[in-house]
């Protein structure tokens, strides 16, 4: 999700605000402000019609449930590589307590994955009929989130001693909860904590016989984020197995 939107593009230009986001008009470039005005909010409109309304209303969804299917995957892989080196008799119930953390994590993280804002950050004219859209993507990066940290805490706070998790299966349920507890309501706080990151991105529209178009393909945009997201969770199965 890190990569969906890469670049930035900057121009020594006039500036005029519009909206939520700057218009440029290059230097040298002989274009009015009504004209700047007129032409900046139809491609405004066209980039909400074919890109940032079609990833909130469709590829949010498809990249949020491929996620959280990849995250499952991984995460059983992970976990059944952990428990095969504990002993028989403890296996069922530590599987039990890696789940129970993995589904905190993925429900508190994957919630803050679905709030991504993506809007358009500038428009700058290049010619009277060619623009470059930088396109704003704001997110919090869940690999700033220290879980070893907070499972540490986690196991003082509920009082389970580290001779406790050398015997999981016999740890008490009321231990357990109160570790629980504090586990997510510290995932919650930290999730707070983490400051947005901000990715750009830049397309070009031309003006074609007095309309904008832009050369955009969403559905690559959207197959190629598919694909690295199951690029960069077999690299992290293939850690496991190394």
């Amino acid at each position: 999700m890190k990569k969906i939107l890469l670049g930035l593009f900057i121009l020594g230009t006039l500036g005029m605000a519009q909206q939520n986001y700057e218009v440029y008009v290059k230097n040298g470039i002989k274009i009015s402000q009504s004209e700047a005005d007129r032409d900046s909010k139809e491609i405004d409109k066209i980039i909400n019609d074919k890109i940032i309304s079609r990833y909130n209303n469709e590829g949010k969804k498809v990249l949020m449930e491929k996620s959280k299917k990849l995250y499952d995957e991984y995460m059983d892989g992970l976990m059944d590589n952990m428990v095969k080196n504990a002993p028989k008799n403890q296996q069922q119930s530590f599987k039990e307590f890696l789940r129970r953390l993995s589904e905190i994590i993925k429900q508190n993280g994957f919630g803050e994955l679905d709030k991504m804002d993506i809007s358009i950050k500038e428009i700058s004219f290049l010619s009277k009929n060619k623009a470059k859209i930088s396109i704003l993507a704001k997110y919090k990066d869940m690999d700033d989130l220290d879980s070893d940290k907070i499972i540490d805490e986690a196991f003082k706070k509920s009082g389970i001693t580290d001779k406790d998790t050398e015997h999981f299966e016999k740890i008490s349920k009321v231990k357990l909860d109160k570790f629980y507890k504090y586990f997510e309501d510290r995932v919650k706080e930290e999730i707070k904590k983490i400051d947005y990151n901000e990715d750009t991105t830049e397309i070009e529209i031309e003006k074609v016989d007095g309309k904008w178009q832009v050369n955009f393909d969403y559905n690559d945009l959207i197959n190629e984020t598919l694909k690295n997201l199951e690029d960069s969770f077999e690299s992290m199965k293939n850690d496991i197995d190394d």
